[in-house]
């Protein structure tokens, strides 16, 4: 067999091809050493020349494979330049070290992505250029991102263009792992799984309007702690797009067991040593909202703040409110973009709070201190509360209030959406003191524009206000006192409907007393009760008085004309409502009202100049009243009234007593309320001067603009001694004999009175008596007696009475000069 011999041409091409793999296998084995050496010679001076900063290191290293890089002794400064977009970094780097940096992902597909980055020994300091045009939004967004982070013993300081502070730090540092990037502005910008923070001297510029400093931060092992915390405004209140300026310090922040990612932040425990607050308001009424919504959830199972304070002002730094000492837990809170709607934008489940030393102003001339507020879940107890003036008004009502202590249980209110919804137990008020000082003239109140009614539900279980006193002063003097009243009303409810109405509350049942009341009624009377009783519809008090202020001459010596002087007693009053309503729409409709042991004397000197001024008849008075007016019927019972009247000249006062005194008025109106009758009917029975039964019956209408009435009455058993006491004084004569009874049956308006009299006596003497001296003219009155019948037999005849009315004089003088002129012309 013949051998082959081989093939110098396969050979020669087998052994190319060698050499060439051989070479590629040396040149990729020695690439990476020489790569390195040409950077770590070049790449300093490849940043001289290509960019505006000078740089130098040591010990560059280079794996392309693994995509490790790093480098010891690194400096970097930037050159001198007048380019204002240039950022100025100013700095050195012991080491520095990246793993894992897939470079050929970079060079080919423009994607950053780096496993490690680790910097020992960072010095650094940065000024931040002008920014350039923006760039195109269109342009691809660089893919770029670093799972770790490791920071040791850095220094850095970052500032802006405006050479102002935005981000400072001293020993930093910082180890964060697996850290990922959001694209989402509603959440969080980064999220990952451990974390280590040790920093000194922190400062953060937030944004243009608020920096954060931190004397230590050191964060390990889900564990925070920060402090010397300040969150402080760097800009004057004005430049500010908001309502409040905040400016918050805090001694000692504590958080552990928490874990933050891009949806969430959940702390187990959070604490707040000597936080203190102070709130700057900017005087403005509208902000521009931003439209962003958080889509981002906290949750924190126990948040504790203790020993912090509170200061709000406003911008001249005048002290609105403030809070000298508080302490508050709360538990289970939540923050998300459900509660971030709400009116309170988080929800808790339970609280503990302590609050001492509170003040505020809830208006220039009112301020409000409370020694003390705790309250515990569903209790909140207040003590020594104060609201008090601070300063004075000619035009407004101020007051000063006192209470020991308030109470408020079982409190489970929230918010449900907008709607408050206030569910409270009961309020215990004890022993307060309250004083108005009312302003010495009113200013007309502007219109009220037509506002929204608050979303409000209320439900209170009850109201107790125990023994509190009041008192009202007007220019130093006292107007109004009560020395206790006690106030019980339950099943308290109200909403945005019932908030309209002239009381804006409804109460199931209440209770409210009050003793001891006096009360400046005028320029010449005060009123005084000792007790009122009210229940709802019925409202009870004894011992009323209308009093006097000054004696007879001292009133005659202050009146400039003619004035009755009143004084009125009265054992009890007893008053049923049936559908009053006070506030914007008063109307007042009672059902009863019953005044039991009326004792009433009226005064009336005739020596000052005369009154002129017009006296209407009762009609025309309630027709004048303002709002509607009704009472079914009011019942006088077991009471007493007098009239005295000193006629100039007189020897002895002119005197009429009503002894025994009960009437009925029904239908007591004021002609404005839709379907009542406007007729109204009084009828009494008493004892003229104490031994003379007598009725009267009198009717009108206040609908009757001519103001008609009728009355009629009999009075039997009169004793001439008793009739002289009236007949004396006005006529000048006086009566011997017996009086079996005078009647009337008049009719009028407001210009007279007339009718028929009726009058029946036996053994009838006139005697005349001198208008200066008192004494009888006996020749005269012996004259007249021989015209004079000694007795009226059988039913007697009439006279007729007509009787022009003076509109200076009231109705009951009108009433007795048709009387006087009925026994003028029986016998004179």
């Amino acid at each position: 067999m013949e051998k082959k011999l081989p093939n110098k041409g396969t050979g020669k091409r087998k052994k190319v091809v060698l050499i060439i793999i051989g070479t590629l296998i040396f040149l990729g084995l020695i690439f990476p050493f020489v790569l390195n050496i040409y950077l770590k010679n070049k790449l300093p001076q490849l940043v001289n020349e290509k960019t505006p900063y000078q740089i130098s290191l040591k010990d560059f290293s280079l794996n392309l494979f693994k995509g490790h890089i790093s480098a010891h002794s690194i400096t970097i400064k930037t050159k001198q330049t007048t380019d204002p977009s240039v950022t100025q970094i100013n700095g050195d780097i012991k080491s520095l070290r990246i793993e894992n940096f897939g470079i050929w992902n970079a060079i080919f597909n423009k994607s950053y992505h780096i496993r490690e980055v680790q910097l020992i020994d960072l010095n650094v300091k940065m000024i931040l250029g002008q920014s350039k045009k923006k760039k195109d939004p269109s342009q691809k967004k660089i893919n770029f991102g670093v799972e770790n982070i490791l920071v040791t013993n850095g220094n850095i300081s970052v500032k802006g263009k405006d050479k102002k502070d935005l981000m400072t730090g001293k020993n930093v540092n910082i180890h964060l792992s697996e850290i990922k990037l959001s694209q989402n502005a509603a959440k969080l910008p980064v999220e990952f799984k451990d974390f280590k923070i040790d920093a000194h001297d922190v400062l953060i510029t937030v944004n243009d309007f608020y920096q954060i400093y931190a004397t230590t931060i050191d964060a390990k092992n889900k564990q925070l702690n920060i402090s010397e915390f300040h969150l402080k405004p760097i800009e004057s209140p004005a430049l500010y797009n908001a309502k409040n300026v905040f400016d918050l310090k805090i001694n000692q922040l504590a958080a552990d067991n928490f874990s933050i990612n891009q949806d969430s932040l959940i702390i187990e425990n959070a604490k707040f040593v000597k936080p203190q607050l102070i709130v700057t308001s900017t005087n403005k009424k509208e902000v521009k909202e931003n439209p962003k919504e958080v889509n981002l959830k906290i949750g924190i199972k126990n948040l504790d703040f203790g020993q912090g304070s509170v200061l709000v002002q406003h911008r001249d730094k005048t002290k609105v409110a403030s809070i000298d000492n508080f302490h508050l837990n709360l538990k289970d809170i939540v923050f998300d973009k459900k509660t971030v709607k709400e009116k309170i934008p988080f929800a808790f489940s339970t609280h503990n709070i302590e609050f001492e030393n509170i003040y505020f102003k809830s208006d220039p001339l009112q301020a409000v201190n409370i020694k003390k507020i705790t309250s515990n879940d569903a209790n909140i107890l207040i003590s020594d509360v104060e609201f008090k003036a601070i300063g004075k008004s000619a035009t407004k009502d101020l007051f000063n209030i006192k209470t020991e202590k308030v109470e408020i249980l079982n409190n489970t209110s929230k918010f449900a959406g907008q709607q408050l919804q206030l569910q409270l137990g009961k309020i215990n008020v004890y022993h307060p003191s309250v004083e108005i000082i009312a302003a010495t003239r009113k200013v007309k109140a502007p219109k009220k524009t037509n506002t929204a009614t608050p979303d409000l539900l209320a439900n209170l279980g009850s109201l107790h206000i125990i023994d509190g006193t009041f008192i009202q002063k007007k220019q130093g003097q006292e107007k109004v006192k009560v020395g206790n009243f006690n106030v019980e009303l339950n099943s308290v409810t109200t909403n945005k409907d019932i908030l309209k109405e002239s009381i804006p509350f409804h109460v199931k049942n209440q209770l409210i007393t009050a003793k001891k009341i006096d009360v400046d009624a005028g320029k010449y009377y005060r009123l005084k009760v000792d007790h009122i009783k009210n229940t709802g519809k019925l409202t009870a008090a004894t011992n009323f008085a209308f009093l006097p202020k000054y004696s007879r001459a001292q009133f005659n010596r202050l009146i400039a004309v003619e004035e009755d002087l009143y004084t009125i007693k009265a054992k009890s009053i007893m008053i049923t409502d049936k559908n009053s309503a006070l506030g914007g729409k008063t109307s007042i409709d009672l059902d009863h009202i019953v005044f039991d042991g009326i004792d009433c004397n009226i005064y009336h000197d005739l020596a000052p100049p005369d009154d002129i001024g017009v006296r209407y008849m009762f009609s025309k008075k309630l027709r004048d009243v303002k709002f509607p007016l009704y009472i079914k019927q009011i019942d006088i019972k077991n009471s007493k009234l007098s009239y005295e009247e000193v006629a100039e000249k007189a020897n002895i006062p002119g005197k009429i007593t009503f002894g025994d005194f009960n009437a009925k008025i029904r239908d007591v109106n004021s002609a404005k309320m839709k379907g009542k009758p406007t007729l109204v009917k009084v009828d009494s029975n008493f004892n003229f001067f104490g031994d003379a039964p007598t009725d009267v019956h009198w009717q009108f209408d206040v609908a009757n603009k001519n103001d008609d009435y009728a009355i009629n009455g009999t009075i039997k058993n009169l004793s001439v001694d008793n009739a002289n006491l009236f007949v004396r004084p006005y006529l000048n004569v006086s009566l011997d004999g017996q009086i079996q009874y005078l009647k009337f049956d008049y009719k009028g308006n407001s210009s007279k009175i007339g009718g028929n009299f009726y009058f029946k006596y036996t053994d009838m003497h006139v005697n005349f008596l001198n208008k200066n001296t008192g004494k009888e003219k006996k020749v005269l009155s012996a004259i007249a007696n021989i015209f004079v019948k000694n007795d009226s037999k059988g039913e007697p005849d009439h006279v007729e009475v007509d009787v022009k009315r003076d509109p200076n004089k009231s109705f009951f003088n009108t009433l007795w000069q048709g009387i006087m002129e009925g026994l003028k012309k029986y016998l004179i």
